[in-house]
């Protein structure tokens, strides 16, 4: 099972890559600390240097021509077969030297099937494939290739979690409701070959400034110069490290959905990573959990990528996240285990732990052989809820007796039955009307939900971290006549905001924010004061760069009001929905709601009102 990562020669300080052994020692030791075990150099091919330390410390390497042309043209194929014969020359007696192909993205012609089919004679030793994502407008596995780097095996059959909107309109993380359901067994169901996603993930982060003085090489930072510049002009570089911090931690969560969407997948070859680090073409691509230089981000630490990046992963499947205190928690235990061997009777584990991390339930199962090569079933559970505290998060936590192979999940419970009826002295409404206006000028508490169709100044809410880039994605969605993604990068809140307090949440997105989030619009607040911060905030890419809030709060004339841009009231039978509700409920009508900003009918009209 590959867990790859695409090389695109990213080396800020010099412009080339590593000379010497050493250096490639020290990147492939890098990516194997997150458990990358392959790498795939984006339409180029390493020097000697890196076969030498792939050898040494274990990396499979699949090297490709440098091309990204089209076959057909004599003198084109001509020059790219000498070039791939010196290749296999120079470089074929690497035990490293494990997968070949002619280039990226291209399209298909006789004359692809003759040069893989030549190289197959000349150097068998290896694997090789027309290209990596060849036909991704079309896909289909070209006759005679031993392998299949594709995003998808046909138009609506993919093999990872995210995508631009253009090549596949719903991929799951983004459009499907939470759950560990999901897998590509339908996707490579027949295929001859091994299927290896090529470049999932794409998950961006939030523009790390500090990282700027680091180009000390023959390289300039000039992208992250003119994102900083256009942060400062939006009057919001003072919230760029917790932006960083933020995003980068739901990129994180959404990463692991989609390799553990692969790994869930019985027959599966693997994946391709767009990028452990970040990506700096294309418009600039942040999608590391690295920097450009390899350099760790603070958003995870290494171990703890490997507890669903690894050759032996211990997996949950359960249909949902969020739960309520009158239901039975079901859930069933796989492990994918690509380790040298079968792992002989194993014994594995799991407890749940409530948010203090006490022990809540727990249980063993005393499994047969973990065969090596596959996903192995290992058996159900059930948890009652009943009588678990809601709400709050809870953990649950798979561990291999004796391997150090272990992975752990968050799920939320919320009470079944909450009151959310309006508290005395507080006014509900769903629009800012003069009932409204008269009942703050004379010194009222409003909760405001408005309907999302009168929010002009808004955009559409979205759950994971923008795919990608979003200048490239934007421009090439107008092109196709469609409407460009959201762009946003996640929420950024206090956990301790006392208008949260009775809804659990971190300081980022996570899981119990898709239904809120995707079921809102972020309003722009770019004409509120300078300093004027939401509470809940959503964070934007760095071409736009808008304050965007879904949850605010303000002094308006005598009067408080708070508002929520998310659809609470039509999303009741959620039980995260109706536990925000009844927070910002309590919070807004005691006396704890003292806003420490004032905003003006005026402007507030402009925001909230259709006309």
């Amino acid at each position: 099972f590959l867990r790859g990562k695409n090389d695109c020669c990213i080396f800020p300080l010099t412009g080339y890559p590593p000379m010497d052994k050493e250096g490639w020692v020290q990147v492939f030791t890098i990516a194997k600390s997150y458990g990358i075990n392959h790498y795939r150099f984006h339409s180029w091919c390493p020097p000697k240097a890196a076969f030498e330390a792939a050898d040494e410390t274990g990396m499979y390497l699949q090297p490709e021509l440098p091309n990204k042309r089209d076959f057909g043209k004599p003198e084109h194929d001509d020059y790219l077969r000498r070039e791939g014969e010196l290749i296999f020359q120079a470089y074929g007696n690497h035990p490293s030297f494990v997968m070949f192909t002619l280039g990226n993205e291209l399209g298909r012609n006789e004359a692809y099937y003759k040069m893989v089919s030549h190289f197959q004679k000349v150097d068998p030793r290896h694997l090789y494939a027309q290209g990596s994502n060849n036909m991704h407008w079309d896909p289909s596995l070209a006759s005679g290739d031993d392998f299949w780097v594709t995003n998808k095996t046909a138009n609506d059959l993919p093999v990872r979690g995210a995508f631009f909107q253009g090549d596949f309109a719903k991929p799951h993380i983004e459009h499907l409701p939470p759950s560990t359901m999901v897998d590509f067994s339908s996707s490579i169901m027949g295929i001859p070959v091994p299927v290896v996603g090529h470049e999932i993930g794409a998950f961006q982060v939030s523009p790390d400034y500090s990282e700027i003085p680091k180009y000390t090489g023959v390289l300039r930072a000039r992208n992250l110069e003119i994102f900083r510049d256009r942060l400062v002009a939006a009057h919001m570089l003072d919230q760029a490290d917790d932006f960083v911090r933020a995003s980068g931690a739901l990129s994180v969560i959404c990463y692991r959905e989609d390799i553990e969407a692969a790994l869930r997948t019985p027959g599966f070859g693997g994946f391709q990573l767009l990028d452990l680090q970040d990506f700096p073409g294309q418009g600039t691509a942040l999608v590391g959990i690295l920097n450009a230089f390899m350099e760790s981000k603070g958003l995870i630490a290494p171990a703890e990528w490997r507890e669903f990046c690894s050759e032996t992963v211990p997996l949950l499947r359960m249909h949902k996240y969020t739960w309520t205190n009158e239901e039975t928690f079901f859930g069933q235990i796989q492990v994918a285990h690509y380790g040298p061997t079968d792992i002989m009777e194993g014994k594995l584990s799991w407890r749940m732990l409530d948010n203090s991390g006490e022990i809540l339930s727990s249980g063993v199962f005393n499994s047969p052989d973990i065969q090596q090569g596959k996903v192995s079933e290992i058996g159900m559970f059930a948890v009652e809820l009943k009588d678990i505290q809601a709400p709050q998060k809870l953990t649950l936590e798979i561990d291999i007796s004796g391997t150090g192979y272990r992975n752990k999940y968050c799920i939320w419970l919320y009470p079944k039955r909450i009151n959310t009826k309006t508290p005395d002295g507080l006014m509900m409404a769903t629009d800012l009307g003069d009932d409204v206006i008269s009942h703050l000028e004379t010194g009222g508490k409003v909760l405001l939900l408005p309907e999302l169709n009168q929010l002009k100044k808004s955009i559409m809410g979205s759950f994971q971290t923008d795919y990608w880039c979003y200048p490239m994605f934007r421009r090439a969605a107008e092109k196709q006549g469609i409407e460009p993604a959201p762009g946003t990068l996640g929420i950024l809140c206090d956990p301790e905001t006392p208008a949260l307090a009775d809804f659990p949440t971190e300081f980022h997105s996570n899981w119990q924010w898709w239904h809120l989030v995707k079921n809102s619009r972020p309003l722009i607040l770019d004409d509120t004061p300078l300093g004027y911060r939401p509470i809940v905030q959503v964070i934007d890419n760095f071409e736009r760069n808008h304050k965007l809030g879904l949850l605010f709060e303000a002094n308006v004339g005598e009067g408080k009001l708070l508002v929520c841009t998310i659809d609470l009231l039509g999303n009741l039978d959620k039980p995260e929905a109706k536990q925000l509700l009844y927070s910002l409920q309590n919070y807004a009508g005691s006396s704890k709601f003292t806003p420490g900003s004032e905003l003006s009918i005026e402007l507030l009209k402009s925001l909230l009102m259709s006309e």
